[in-house]
């Protein structure tokens, strides 16, 4: 099967070791740079033309070292992902909850970083790290081999949905169920219409308490099942 000459240049980039020196260009520079910008100004603000231009130096004297906007966002994900949480040895659930603040608290400073498609399996050195990170924890809890990977996705990607409705929300407070309480019919809405009226449905923007919710049900289950 042939491999797309793209992402083997990708891969060939995340996994570069070679340093040059500080003082002169290198991909360690672009990236740096590229991520400060994204962090001030988001993801639209990054163009090779942009970078070159923090950096005093030519889009051209870019593309020398990277071949192009999407290897760029690669390499920005993946540095800007850091280290995951180191194992602290503690039993298989408190490591995914462990994992799971973490990977929280890293999309919440680094938004823009929740509008690069997930175009494939991670690869680079630090994704494949935290990856490794939650299947680890998730191979202990008796979990069977051939259902890892799913889980792993599962998680990792209730996380990460979750965080980017974080940075979008604008909360309504109580209008939004008494808008509901308005309009819903209980013949149609009867689950709804019961919600609206208890005044349960108040939207206060803060959907980490689903996100803890999720996973706990989650790993309660997983718990009964491997127990």
């Amino acid at each position: 099967m042939s491999v797309d000459k793209s992402a083997a240049a990708t891969f060939r980039l995340l996994w570069e070791t070679k340093k040059s020196a500080r003082s002169s260009l290198s991909v360690d520079r672009i990236v740096e740079a590229a991520i400060a910008l994204a962090d001030a100004e988001g993801l639209g603000a990054v163009s090779m033309q942009r970078v070159a231009g923090e950096l005093g130096y030519t889009a051209m004297a870019l593309y020398r070292h990277v071949p192009g906007k999407d290897q760029l966002v690669a390499l920005m994900v993946d540095r800007a992902q850091g280290n995951p949480p180191a194992d602290s040895g503690k039993e298989w659930r408190t490591e995914i909850l462990n994992w799971a603040d973490a990977a929280w608290d890293f999309c919440l400073a680094h938004p823009w970083t929740l509008r690069v498609a997930t175009t494939g399996a991670p690869t680079g050195p630090n994704e494949l790290a935290w990856f490794e990170a939650l299947l680890r924890p998730l191979a202990r809890s008796g979990l069977a081999a051939e259902n890892l990977v799913a889980t792993a996705m599962f998680i990792s990607s209730a996380v990460r949905d979750l965080a980017r409705i974080a940075t979008e929300i604008v909360p309504t407070g109580s209008d939004y169920g008494n808008l509901l309480a308005e309009v819903v019919q209980p013949d149609r809405f009867p689950t709804l219409a019961s919600l609206a009226t208890s005044g349960t449905l108040e939207d206060d923007g803060d959907v980490r308490p689903a996100l803890d919710f999720g996973l706990n049900l989650i790993l309660d289950g997983l718990g009964a099942r491997t127990s």
